[in-house]
């Protein structure tokens, strides 16, 4: 929502979910915003829709351990490593999939709530080594201790 209202209803902003609920969360957030610039879908982020075309822009906010938000979702540390395992491999395909929809020169945002590396900074440099159109043009991590919020990883990378 914010990225749609920073458009100032301008240009044209897709939003995928996997998930029908959620995605139909998105239609009435937006209506309920005016942002008429916003449009929701129900994808999975996996898989590669040529017909969406290119984009300047793609945010990658993927589904990732949580461990980020540890203090307000303490249940999140019960979650196992085979669950962690299945996660990165799907970021991964998140990510890589991305890079195809940005166009040459487009950036793309990717961002987790965990501070796990393997996650983040592993997982970005993993994909720019097998798509070496990639650039990092920022990364950061955001601790709790240190910036007075929960922990989040963003890495922003440009497609040369």
């Amino acid at each position: 929502f914010t990225a749609a209202q920073y458009m100032q209803n301008t240009g044209e902003l897709i939003a995928c979910d996997l998930y029908e609920q959620k995605t139909e969360l998105i239609r009435s957030g937006a209506e309920r915003l005016g942002l008429g610039n916003l449009t929701a879908r129900t994808a999975d982020a996996t898989v590669f829709d040529r017909e969406l075309g290119e984009f300047d822009f793609v945010i990658c906010d993927v589904p990732c351990s949580g461990l980020g938000v540890l203090r307000r979702k303490p249940e999140i540390k019960y979650k196992t490593d085979p669950d962690f395992a299945e996660l990165k491999e799907r970021q991964k395909a998140i990510l890589k999939n991305a890079v195809q929809y940005a166009k040459k020169g487009g950036r793309i945002l990717y961002s987790t709530c965990t501070l796990r590396i393997e996650e983040n900074e592993n997982l970005v440099n993993a994909v720019m080594a097998e798509c070496r159109t990639l650039r990092k043009v920022h990364e950061k991590n955001l601790m709790p201790h240190k910036d007075n919020t929960d922990g989040f990883y963003y890495a922003l990378l440009e497609k040369e």
